[in-house]
């Protein structure tokens, strides 16, 4: 999962740098996102990794162009907006999900006296 938590980082830091909102989105989906390995993804963030990408490469490109640049293309700046959105809310779950595997567990102690009675 840590490959998959510093690609959707790489991706906010892309979002969050200048230019249009069109640019950027595709600009950190192409280079940060769409090769993660689904597998990397804990099990209650695969569903909204497959809607994003499925999201922005819905469009079939024109020659010289990709799935994800004709997609955007085609986007209004409020709906790019909201799938850059969307990035943001995986990351901010990946990252509880790296903060409670960080976590030390307690440890379970057995008492010896338990058994008596």
């Amino acid at each position: 999962m840590n490959a998959a938590w510093e690609s959707f980082h790489r991706a906010a830091y892309e979002l969050a740098s200048s230019g249009p909102i069109k640019q950027r989105l595709t600009s950190a989906f192409s280079k940060y996102l769409k090769d993660i390995d689904i597998a990397q993804l804990p099990s209650d963030l695969q569903s909204g990794y497959l809607e994003l990408s499925e999201s922005l490469t819905r469009v079939s490109p024109l020659r010289g162009e990709t799935a994800i640049w004709a997609t955007v293309r085609k986007m209004s700046n409020e709906e790019a907006g909201l799938c850059a959105q969307r990035i943001v809310e995986l990351l901010g779950v990946l990252a509880k999900h790296q903060e409670q595997q960080a976590r030390p567990r307690p440890k379970r102690v057995l008492s010896l006296y338990s058994a008596e009675a």
